[in-house]
């Protein structure tokens, strides 16, 4: 929606209706999709800019000169809510977010002075805040920013046991959270897949599975922001062969697991009782990939058999996780060198 259109209400339109998002494997994921769940608005206010973030109780008051034009671009889908905000004039924000929520930002570009919680934000910082307490933002004219809040609860399937105890006491407070570049621009993409898919469509277009897949996605990348640096140095002491051990005992329980695609990161430091940083590195070093590299590919190849074995090019394709089907073409031919389309056609 271009900010040149006259200034409409601030009212959503949808795109998406409710749907139940289930959990993989035992861990409740969060409640079903409540409302729409795909919205965007063009505001001309800063009060009703931030009445947009529903839930997060905050205040805007407008710094710089100039008539305000605004736009939000909303998802809600499960325990995830999403937005994409675009402020034309400076902004002081404050508010708070809901007990037992947590809040990431990753602005787009920073055009001016960014201040969270009287630390100055650069554009290799995640802001995260909780509702343990109140926040505080001065954002520049200009600013556009990718926002998640989820329930607190629902990253716990994505971090071990070592990681939620040594996150615990860093997430009550607000603060700035340095982040790979590779971490900032994964969120970013993963929005705007989840819009693209869910555009245009109606409530019974898009498999439960599906959403699902979506909203696991999505959390595993919040989760994978959060724990970024959370380790200790022995993780990276471990000899040759003790690495080369975790790699085997890895490589056995993906087998062992079976046809599904299912198994986690998170699932193997728990089962092999190593931290993510000791699994990280064994893969590394053993067979020049990340672990999550390593499960990837087992999907794609799990998803490549059931092509061959009769399986639609989607059909196949969601049965190991892949809930983008542009992007799980572009990940097999990248492995492949061929689309999965070309493979269907050879095996039928």
């Amino acid at each position: 929606m271009s900010l040149s259109a006259p200034c409409p209400s601030p009212a959503l339109s949808s795109s998406r209706a409710e749907r139940g998002a289930a959990a993989r494997g035992p861990a409740v994921r969060g409640p079903a999709v409540r409302g729409p769940a795909a919205q965007v608005a063009q505001t001309c206010d800063v009060d009703e800019q931030a009445a947009l973030l529903q839930g997060w109780n905050q205040r805007y008051e407008q710094l710089s000169a100039g008539s305000f034009e605004g736009r939000v671009t909303s998802l809600h889908l499960g325990p995830i809510q999403a937005w994409r905000e675009f402020s034309s004039q400076a902004l002081h924000q404050t508010g708070a977010l809901r007990a037992g929520q947590l809040a990431i930002g990753l602005p787009s570009s920073i055009p001016g002075n960014t201040m969270f919680c009287n630390r100055s934000c650069s554009e290799g910082h995640a802001i995260v805040f909780s509702g343990d307490g109140p926040f505080e933002f001065v954002s520049p004219g200009g600013l556009e920013i990718i926002d998640f809040v989820v329930d607190r609860g629902s990253l716990d399937p994505y971090l071990t046991a070592s990681e939620r105890e040594q996150l615990q006491a860093q997430l009550a407070q607000p603060h700035l959270r340095p982040v790979s570049a590779h971490e900032r621009w994964r969120l970013p993409i993963l929005l705007s897949d989840m819009q693209q898919c869910l555009a245009d469509t109606t409530p019974d277009t898009l498999p439960p599975q599906q959403l699902d897949e979506m909203a696991s996605d999505v959390l595993a990348a919040i989760a994978a922001v959060l724990r970024d640096g959370v380790g200790s140095e022995a993780d990276e002491q471990l000899s040759y062969q003790r690495r080369a051990h975790i790699v085997s005992m890895a490589r056995e329980r993906v087998v062992a697991t079976g046809a599904d695609g299912s198994l986690t990161v998170e699932d193997l430091c728990q089962a092999l009782a190593v931290s993510r940083r000791a699994l990280q590195y064994s893969f590394q070093e053993v067979l020049g990939i990340s672990p999550q590299s390593y499960l990837r590919a087992v999907r794609l190849n799990g998803a490549r058999r059931a092509i061959k074995q009769g399986s639609s090019v989607s059909d196949a394709a969601l049965a190991w996780g892949f809930w983008h089907f542009g992007r799980f073409a572009q990940e097999y031919k990248a492995l492949f060198a061929e689309l999965p389309s070309h493979t269907c056609k050879r095996y039928r």
